[in-house]
């Protein structure tokens, strides 16, 4: 019997599912996935009709939904256990959950800050987050605002450019 890829990242998931850990899978695992994708794609384009074309299709399918599968597992294993060893994470798991590490760290400080009464630091990450400024272009008209560092800008003209607090640059984005 022919042991696919298809097959031997199924038999993984199904691993994964089965423990109340995260295992140890090959680093390369999603690489080897993409590997192979990337070779059956050259098999045939999305545009033939063929039998060839359309088995590649579903094969591509099958391999991404188990692989989007064994991320979101294991992503969430970690998720429930973020304390637990990233040893057993793939370096595509570790870049999704450093964001997380990160974060929980962040909140472990601020609370360690509010318990010890540092007024002063709190001050200091406030002003770090108000600091977080880009550089804008006007498109349109735009009258002048108020920054969320409290200061004033504007008015603008079409193709002024102007630095703004990420969070006023955002909502201006949005509105166009």
């Amino acid at each position: 019997m022919i042991d696919t890829l298809a097959d031997k990242i199924n038999r993984i998931l199904e691993d994964e599912n089965r423990s109340k850990e995260l295992l140890k899978i090959s680093p390369s695992t999603y690489k080897d996935v993409a590997a192979h994708i990337k070779t059956i794609r050259s098999e045939g384009s999305e545009r033939e009709k063929n039998l060839i074309s359309e088995l590649s299709l579903a094969e591509r399918k099958i391999l991404f939904n188990i692989s989007r599968r064994l991320i979101e597992l294991r992503i969430s294993k970690f998720r429930s256990d973020p304390d637990s060893d990233v040893a057993n994470l793939t370096p595509e798991e570790r870049y999704i959950v450093e964001p997380l590490i990160q974060s929980k760290k962040r909140s472990d400080r601020i609370g360690q800050t509010i318990l010890n009464g540092q007024v002063a630091e709190l001050e200091r990450v406030i002003e770090m987050v108000r600091q977080k400024y880009v550089i804008v272009r006007f498109s349109q008209p735009y009258s002048a605002i108020s920054g969320t560092d409290l200061a004033t800008y504007g008015p603008f003209e079409p193709e002024d450019v102007a630095v703004l607090p990420l969070e006023n640059a955002k909502s201006l984005a949005k509105s166009g």
